[in-house]
């Protein structure tokens, strides 16, 4: 399973709404995120609104288009897209990074 890592920009002016709103994300979305395919699923955010997420994936765009078919995941994002920085839906705003170490990779490589 592939691992990714997303940067996306919350405004810093709606961080605590942002942070509310992660606390008690909608059951309906959360079963919608792991039956279209996301795993092991977090965000991390700083002070100044940088938003970093980490998921796995068997395949990122299949289960970004699976989520992005729901209904729920239309409402959330549209609620979503007032607390962002940038323009339009915030799961469609993502910026991946790639990724250029692993230690469990590194350790099964080296036959430790």
């Amino acid at each position: 399973m592939a691992r990714y890592c997303l940067l996306g920009h919350v405004d810093p002016a709606k961080l605590d709404e942002y942070r509310a709103r992660h606390a008690a994300v909608w059951p309906e979305l959360l079963v919608a995120l792991r039956d279209a395919g996301w795993r092991n699923y977090s965000l991390f955010l700083r002070p100044d609104g940088l938003l970093i997420g980490y998921c796995e994936a068997d395949d990122l765009d299949e289960a970004q288009q699976r989520v992005a078919a729901t209904e729920i995941n239309a409402k959330w994002q549209a609620e979503m897209a007032r607390l962002f920085a940038s323009e339009g839906a915030p799961d469609e705003a993502w910026e991946r990074i790639e990724e250029v170490f692993n230690l469990e990779d590194q350790l099964e490589a080296a036959g430790r």
